[in-house]
């Protein structure tokens, strides 16, 4: 199989190595799916992944040549990454819990923070606020999912604070602007909630939606057969403008 892999990554690369006189960098990073489940973070100059049970730093200030800055090795796999200013937040596999990392410097140093939900969760973070669901059949109390998005004030400071919860089940997608949560679940497709005023303003029933992004004035949504972007210059008024095969 690995042979297979390297046959396969040497012709989509022939291409280009054969198409330009400047030599071409291949960097193997790291070798498990888990890598991809997490994500990767960019903030300025630094990436962050996760290698199986270690959360590694790179210096992409060369992208051609990223050089490893830190590597921090925890007890569990790393089920998510966000940030959340100059803090990575790291939700780890098997309920062990959140690890928030202060990489202003691009190394992992502790951040002071505890946040008390774990890799049972769906999180959305912006500005002090974190948006936080049980993810469809989990739940980090042990009994039913709790069928909401708890909304907590979150600061550097302080234990979260519980500010409020929208009802929502089986929550699949989730990400939020300033006064604009967008969910997505089978059911209800891709949901667009009003924060402040706690009600469902737009919502697109047939495009539930398993990973949200968003990028300036553009949300980017994938479904089961496309990647979805929609214009959100008004963020409670959602436009698509384009469907892609996924």
């Amino acid at each position: 199989m690995k042979k297979i892999y390297i046959r396969y990554l040497f012709l989509l690369s022939a291409p280009l190595l054969m198409s330009t006189s400047t030599p071409v960098s291949v960097r193997y990073v790291a070798p498990y799916k888990t890598v991809a489940q997490a994500g990767i973070i960019i903030d300025g100059n630094n990436l962050f992944i996760a290698d199986n049970a270690d959360l590694v730093s790179y210096d992409i200030s060369q992208p051609a040549t990223p050089a490893e800055k830190d590597r921090q090795h925890l007890s569990a796999g790393i089920d998510s990454l966000y940030m959340y200013h100059q803090n990575l937040v790291v939700c780890r596999d098997n309920f062990y819990g959140t690890d928030v990392f202060d990489v202003s410097s691009g190394a992992f140093n502790s951040s002071g923070i505890y946040w008390p939900w774990g890799s049972c969760n769906k999180v959305a973070l912006y500005g002090d606020k974190a948006f936080v669901t049980d993810k469809p059949g989990y739940s980090c109390t042990g009994e039913n999912p709790d069928n909401s998005v708890r909304i907590y004030n979150i600061n550097t400071t302080a234990t979260p604070e519980l500010a409020g919860s929208i009802y929502m089940e089986n929550v699949s997608g989730m990400v939020a602007t300033e006064n604009t949560l967008y969910v997505s679940n089978e059911k209800d497709g891709l949901v667009v909630v009003d924060i402040p005023g706690n009600t469902v303003k737009t919502s697109f029933p047939a495009r539930a939606c398993y990973q949200l992004q968003i990028a300036g004035t553009r949300l980017y949504a994938r479904t089961k057969s496309t990647l979805d972007c929609y214009d959100i210059s008004n963020p409670q008024k959602p436009v698509l403008i384009s469907q892609f095969p996924n």
